[in-house]
């Protein structure tokens, strides 16, 4: 079967891991993405299951497509008057897609923000079009409902608590402090206040346990996480106690260096679900819903930072206390129970329908 498959491709660690562990569920298939970017087809390179084609070729792939399925979530921000424009455009080609038979699936999906009911009123008729959606937090379970031509739909865990279809753990001995760097493209008005904030931290995190502080990396691109870690590193003073790991496609030597962290500043949404993994305590900082809908679904009663009210009005040692001390910390570990083979139980499901 021939699957076009629509993901945000900006060598993101999260969306990737999806990916990869997708396709890997189903080798029987063909799967087919669209960028022009060479980075980007570097990181699948070696996967035989998948091909990474020019966007220009996309319209073309579709007249022989059985099924076209869109994966990740954040895929549904509906605010400014360009988003909801492309929103539109996406329905007509959903449309001339439902009249081609080909099988339309939406998985690991989450919703907002939305501006207006206009908004809202376009993802209803894009979720319309699906043949099923698999969402992967209560809210947007709850968002569904509301809907009522929306009615194959499931909730279950995220995609890449599937991890170990991918990867080997390897339960090495646990140190130091592991950092989600974190540039925002959309309030980029609180970066650098972040970068001198998350630097302070950590100093203080070394002087206290004299331990090494890693900086990951999750996107490499457009997002560019790097940029923040060669920030936060440039304004730290203890720099010898400091090592930058960025996610550059390969995903091995990056799980393997945040496996070994004992505590994690989550701020990237999958952080939070690799902390969860590896059962390591970590700190949660929320830049939007996804991150909220993920620690209410597990009843967090902990502290949850603002990534925006991390500025010098924070305490720099009381938190450093609250990540060394760690009882605090989000540390209700998921373990092996989780529901997250539904996304792939239910697409195959609607792959072999008639």
């Amino acid at each position: 079967m021939n699957i076009v498959l629509d993901a945000y491709l900006d060598n993101n660690l999260g969306d990737d891991l999806m990916i990869k562990i997708l396709v890997k569920h189903f080798p029987q298939h063909e799967f087919f993405l669209y960028s022009n970017s060479s980075a980007v087809k570097n990181t699948f390179h070696g996967i035989e299951n998948i091909t990474v084609k020019r966007i220009a070729e996309r319209k073309l792939d579709f007249k022989k497509a059985d099924a076209y399925v869109t994966i990740g979530g954040s895929r549904f921000q509906l605010v400014s008057l360009k988003q909801k424009f492309w929103r539109l455009n996406r329905l007509k080609q959903l449309s001339r897609l439902k009249r081609q038979k080909i099988k339309i699936a939406t998985i690991g999906s989450n919703f907002g923000p939305f501006s207006g009911k206009f908004a809202v009123k376009l993802a209803e008729w894009e979720l319309r079009k699906n043949d099923l959606v698999t969402v992967r937090d209560k809210e947007a379970a709850d968002f569904l409902h509301q809907f009522k031509n929306v009615d194959n739909y499931h909730l279950a865990d995220d995609i890449v608590y599937n991890l170990d279809s991918i990867y080997s753990r390897n339960y090495p001995q646990k140190s130091g402090l592991g950092i989600s760097a974190y540039r925002s493209i959309r309030a980029p008005e609180y970066n650098f206040e972040n970068y001198k904030y998350l630097a302070a931290l950590a100093d203080q995190y070394i002087r206290k346990t004299r331990k090494t502080v890693k900086l990951f990396a999750f996107d490499s691109e457009n997002e560019n996480d790097v940029v923040a870690a060669l920030h936060i590193y440039d304004l730290a003073e203890e720099k010898d106690s400091y090592e930058i790991i960025p996610y550059l496609g390969a995903e091995e030597h990056f799980l393997q260096e945040f496996e070994a962290c004992e505590r994690i500043v989550a701020i990237r949404f999958h952080s939070a679900v690799l902390a969860d993994i590896f059962e390591i305590p970590f700190l949660p900082v929320a830049y939007s819903n996804k991150m909220s809908n993920f620690l209410n679904d597990r009843g967090y009663a902990g502290p949850v930072t603002e990534l925006k009210d991390m500025n010098r009005d924070l305490c720099v040692d009381t938190l450093a206390e609250t990540i060394i001390n760690g009882g605090e910390l989000f540390s209700d570990f998921t373990y092996d129970h989780h529901n997250a083979s539904v996304h792939f139980d239910e697409l195959e499901k609607i792959l072999n329908s008639k």
